[in-house]
């Protein structure tokens, strides 16, 4: 008999036992944790909701679109001529080749064939040039040396430059190289087709409701057989990170871009998936306006000042808790243009008050740092005030809105003080540098001495690869130890927070922000 009951009892605590784990089961899924992985094939079906901080302003029409956010946004949809590899080089993609031709300065690109647009007509030549002559009449960024563009063939399209530029190709990874459909665009306006794209991805778009969501579902025709996975894609943006991160943990959203640095330990011992990386060209900085010559900054000593004044082992430190490190350059390290000669300034207010001194203010000046207010700048920002005033730089934070400081990042407009310079998504630094930072009106009040803007001349019109790198890392070299030209803080990453059954989203597998892999996503469960 007690052998007999010692059964039942066991049998009974299972039971009990099986129970308690089916009910905490339950409410963990229910309160939106981790689902454990079952599967390994991907698997046909399902929506992925994912949410970004900021909405596109143009998703649909390349020549207004801004880079990285408005690329992720549309990337289901919209397709580009080049993508970019986990190097950081350019890899064909819409295209199938590129031949360059230093010496004529052309860049003959040849096409994929059997590509279809979402409203059924063929990605061509003809198609490629329209989309490139009309990013050259809009003036946008990488198009300044394009001459012409002739249609050789059907499938094969060269760029004439008026000069030679070995920074094309990667900037047909952004948005001079996405594609769209010109039959769309010619029917529908310009207007139209920045809030309806029309592309040749994985995805057709539903409808873009602005700061609320934008749908794409399955495109059936898409050029690569058997793809995409999902039936739909739901883009949600969310600029509270704190709402952002409820509504992940939820369940609302199964894959959260731009989360907090100080939520992501918290994320990896939940179970939930993290990907990081550091990204595109450049780092948090500051850019003082040294060209201007009424301003203290005009003086190579008040620049380096500034910069030992600075802790951005402290800041990377309290403010992005470690994901980030301090940076002695204008790019991170493990990037082919960082140059491990370069001295820098390690933080030392003693100094920097000695070099104030020198300089003809023993007591200080006043000044300004103008900025996009989000809650990482408002901390930077706020860390860099309270460091510089240590020293006798007594500056007051001036956050500005997009459009404001767009016209000081591209426009030519003037500014007083230090200005954000932000970390731009091409992972060619040579391209970010001569964009941005080698004069016209980008950044006009910056210093560009003639040997510093000789370096990216020679980087951008270099022969190879090597050569590249050796004068870019030069660049950098002149732009920190001879010049000073701006103040760094410490290196960028982006985070991507995914649920544990999403697999290959793609995001942060590469250092270029802008592009994921949304023909390749499925959802195991």
């Amino acid at each position: 008999m007690m052998k007999k009951e010692l059964i039942v009892s066991k049998a009974m605590f299972l039971g009990v036992a099986f129970c308690l784990l089916t009910c905490v089961m339950f409410f963990s899924l229910a309160e939106g944790a981790p689902e454990p992985a079952k599967q390994s094939k991907p698997r046909y079906g399902g929506t992925l909701r994912l949410s970004e901080m900021y909405d596109g302003t143009s998703i649909g029409f390349p020549a207004k679109m801004l880079p990285n956010v408005s690329q992720r946004q549309v990337a289901p949809a919209v397709e580009s001529l080049f993508r970019t590899d986990p190097t950081g080089k350019s890899t064909p993609w819409l295209a199938l080749s590129e031949n360059s031709d230093e010496k004529n300065k052309t860049i003959t690109l040849t096409l994929r064939k059997g590509v279809k647009f979402h409203d059924g007509s063929d990605f061509n030549a003809q198609a490629v040039k329209w989309n490139l002559d009309t990013c050259m009449a809009a003036r946008i960024g990488g198009t300044v040396k394009f001459k012409s563009i002739d249609v050789v063939d059907d499938y094969t399209v060269r760029i004439n430059l008026t000069e030679w530029d070995n920074t094309i190709i990667g900037n047909l990874s952004m948005p001079l190289g996405m594609m769209v459909s010109p039959t769309a665009c010619k029917k529908n306006g310009d207007e139209w087709c920045a809030s309806h794209p029309v592309g040749t991805g994985p995805f057709e778009c539903l409808g873009w409701e602005k700061d609320n969501k934008t749908v794409f579902k399955k495109f059936d025709g898409y050029w690569q057989k058997g793809k995409p996975y999902l039936d739909r894609i739901e883009w949600i943006p969310i600029k509270d990170s704190l709402t952002r991160q409820l509504s992940f943990r939820r369940g609302e959203l199964d894959l959260a871009l731009s989360m907090a640095p100080k939520d992501l330990k918290g994320f990896e011992k939940d179970g939930y998936v993290v990907a990081r990386r550091r990204v595109g060209s450049g780092v948090y900085s500051l850019l003082p306006d040294s060209a201007n010559p009424n301003s203290p900054f005009a003086d190579l000593r008040v620049r380096q000042a500034a910069q030992y004044a600075i802790d951005g082992e402290a800041i990377a430190k309290a403010i992005f808790y470690g994901e980030n490190e301090p940076a002695n350059q204008w790019i991170y390290k493990g990037h082919w243009g960082y140059n491990p000669s370069i001295i820098g300034y390690p933080y030392n207010p003693k100094k920097a008050k000695q070099l104030l001194a020198e300089a003809g203010y023993p007591n200080g000046f006043k000044t300004k740092i103008s900025y996009i207010s989000v809650p990482e700048n408002d901390l930077l920002y706020g860390a860099a005030q309270g460091y510089l005033k240590a020293v006798g730089i007594d500056a007051v934070l001036d956050p500005v809105d997009l459009p404001k400081w767009t016209e000081v990042a591209m426009q030519g407009a003037k500014w007083e003080g230090f200005v954000h310079a932000s970390v731009l998504p091409t992972p060619d630094v040579a391209a970010a540098l001569a964009a941005r930072y080698s004069g016209g009106k980008s950044f006009s009040q910056m210093l560009v001495p003639d040997d510093y803007v000789n370096a990216i001349l020679k980087a951008i019109t270099a022969p190879n690869f090597n050569e590249k790198q050796k004068w870019i890392q030069e660049a950098m070299k002149l732009m920190i130890d001879k010049y000073c030209l701006r103040i760094v803080f410490c290196s960028r990453s982006d985070f991507a927070i995914s649920q544990p059954y999403v697999r290959n989203h793609g995001f942060l597998e590469t250092p270029d922000v802008a592009w994921w892999t949304p023909e390749d996503v499925w959802l195991e469960r």
